[in-house]
């Protein structure tokens, strides 16, 4: 297996719960440079896929991107899936002046970005492929913070909040200052935070260390007592398997009200509210229309594995229901511009 620019090898199928996952070793070679996975082992190519896709897009969603990079260019040595994950936001600039064919999204395209995009006649559809969820965390000893209300989330992350100790939180909390770390302003983690949490995209204190990089607030956290962070679980469960010792915070649902760790089976029920989120990725007509076989193919590999890709990472599994609707779509705008979804190399399976 080739890498390309940054020369760093990263393991190519460990599996959930194996040390080292690849969320771990994508977002390590994340934080040094853009991914460019090159093609360069894997099966034959008899079909004659070939071409090169590039990819901008999420921090979090890039490790589901490139598992699924990796193993379309495993079968189509001749194909190459470019990943370059500088944050949702950054990746939407790129996308919507049709400089990437695909965007990997850890929300939904803002208003803004829909006019961008139309500013550049970039027509677009987008397909749900996984699910992730927001956690919060504290350090090993914080022993007085094993839950928190929406309220108090609201109350200490908000645009000019006075919240700068525990003891202003609740007044059996330390009377030491609060440490935070969280996600940057051109990251859809960031932008799914700030909306369901503080009301308004983008409304948050500018006083906490703002990162692009998950690993890098866990890390922050895990070094300070006094310490908050939120960022994607995956993240922090992948270092918690390699012996980190952060600790999540249980969460205040906005369904009932109780307190819910983000753990699967809140997540899965719908408990975990509102720091679950659906992930996505999007693609550009155009790039479709030039280069049908090799963009649809990747569509509808990504699609047809998207359950397998998403907990290989420790991700969620999307619904069915959504793989199906992910395959609908496909094939209608194949049909749209006058392709048969029949002639695609890679064939639709549903599940």
């Amino acid at each position: 297996m080739c890498y390309r620019n940054d020369e760093v090898m990263a393991p190519s199928h460990n599996k959930r719960g194996s040390g080292i996952t690849r969320r771990t070793a994508i977002a390590t070679i994340g934080g040094v440079g853009a991914l460019s996975l090159a093609g360069c082992t894997g099966g034959g190519d008899e079909d004659g896929l070939s071409g090169t896709i590039p990819a901008s897009g999420s921090n979090t969603v890039a490790p589901i991107t490139q598992v699924a990079a990796e193993d379309f260019e495993a079968e189509y040595p001749n194909a190459q899936v470019n990943v370059e994950p500088e944050g949702t936001g950054a990746g939407f600039q790129e996308f919507c002046q049709a400089n990437s064919a695909f965007q990997s999204a850890s929300r939904e395209i803002t208003d803004e970005e829909i006019d961008l995009c139309g500013e550049n006649n970039v027509e677009y559809t987008h397909y749900t492929v996984g699910q992730d969820t927001l956690a919060v965390g504290v350090h090993e000893d914080n022993d007085w913070c094993d839950e928190i209300t929406l309220d108090e989330l609201n109350q200490i992350w908000e645009f000019e909040s006075d919240v700068e100790q525990w003891s202003d939180v609740r007044d059996e909390w330390p009377d030491e200052d609060i440490a935070l770390h969280a996600r940057d302003s051109a990251s859809g983690t960031f932008d799914y935070f700030t909306e369901n949490i503080n009301g308004e995209m983008g409304n948050i204190r500018d006083d906490y260390s703002a990162t692009s990089q998950t690993d890098e607030i866990w890390d922050a956290v895990e070094d300070n007592e006094y310490a908050m962070g939120w960022g994607g679980v995956g993240h922090l469960r992948s270092l918690q398997e390699q012996g980190g010792t952060l600790q999540t915070v249980n969460v205040e649902s906005d369904m009932d009200g109780d307190f819910y760790p983000p753990e699967e089976q809140y997540i899965e029920g719908g408990e975990y509210s509102p720091l679950a989120r659906p992930l996505f990725f999007y693609f550009n007509h155009a790039e479709l229309e030039e280069n049908p076989d090799l963009i649809a193919s990747f569509a509808r590999f990504y699609i047809n594995n998207q359950h397998e890709f998403a907990q290989e990472v420790d991700f969620y599994m999307a619904t069915d229901e959504d793989l199906v609707a992910n395959h609908d779509q496909l094939d209608s705008v194949l049909e749209e511009i006058g392709e048969d979804p029949d002639d695609v190399t890679v064939e639709r399976q549903d599940p």
